[in-house]
């Protein structure tokens, strides 16, 4: 039994959806009070990343033998393929409990998962980053359950963040990315060169956080992984574009119960 719980864990990497669900609760708290709407967003967005990353341990198969040297159990047969397509309907299913954008975004979000996982598409440049952080954002606008221009303005740059931080990661991974022959940006242009420009992305973030009040507690974050790239720590960088995801959802929470905001 503890086999197959820590199999499952790692087949749909828990942490990493549970990560991906804030993004989810952060859009809902952005432009909602705190209701049961709310579990519906976690609900919604955890499945739908259950079910991407998943698919993507499966169609990755050949890649983690290289890597970790090891198969995850549920990889195999169709039993993987099975809990795919029940994490993605799941997770439709709660996004109905929110709105008709809810349900389109999720769409959105599940093609798109498919496409990359199917194509293999983190081996092209750069499409590996811009497939990763669309996938990733788009559980924002899931949990605003709603469009606007002042939507887009927040999902935009929340997509702007998630795409550095996956850059960020490709330095991390350099080494190994390398050996396999992914052609991230600091396989394709060098990592000295791609440390520049990731650097110089994440002060264009930094500067453009003071004109968005709500997220302007990202600032000391973003600062902090721009001076850690200075000391060449890309894990540290990363980890703090983690916990500034987690720590802006808990700032949320208190605006809502505050009603910071002002909603209705």
């Amino acid at each position: 039994m503890k086999d197959i719980t820590r199999n499952l864990v790692g087949f749909i990497r828990l942490k990493v959806c549970i990560f991906i669900s804030t993004i989810g609760i952060i859009g809902f708290l952005l432009f909602n009070n705190i209701g049961v709407k709310l579990l519906f967003v976690f609900l919604a967005s955890f499945l739908i990343s259950a079910g991407s990353y998943s698919l993507n341990n499966i169609t990755d198969t050949k890649e983690d033998v290289i890597n970790r040297k090891k198969i995850n159990p549920f990889v195999l047969g169709k039993r993987g393929l099975i809990l795919v397509s029940l994490f993605f309907l799941s997770g439709l299913f709660f996004s109905i409990f929110l709105s008709f954008y809810s349900i389109v975004f999720s769409l959105i979000g599940i093609l798109t998962s498919i496409h990359y996982s199917y194509f293999k598409l983190k081996k092209y440049f750069l499409v590996k980053n811009l497939y990763t952080g669309f996938g990733i954002s788009i559980v924002f606008l899931v949990g605003t359950s709603k469009i606007g221009l002042d939507v887009l303005y927040y999902y935009f740059l929340i997509l702007f963040f998630i795409v550095i931080m996956s850059m960020i990661s490709d330095l991390r991974d350099y080494v190994g990315d390398k050996a396999i022959g992914f052609k991230t940006l600091p396989v394709f242009l060098g990592y000295g060169r791609a440390l520049k420009i990731v650097s110089a992305l994440i002060s264009i973030f930094s500067s453009s956080l003071l004109l968005f009040s709500r997220i302007i507690i990202l600032l000391p974050f973003s600062l902090a992984i721009i001076y850690s790239l200075y000391k060449n720590k890309p894990l540290v960088s990363h980890t703090l574009g983690l916990y500034s995801f987690i720590f802006l959802m808990f700032w949320l929470v208190l605006g809502s119960v505050f009603n910071v905001y002002g909603y209705v």
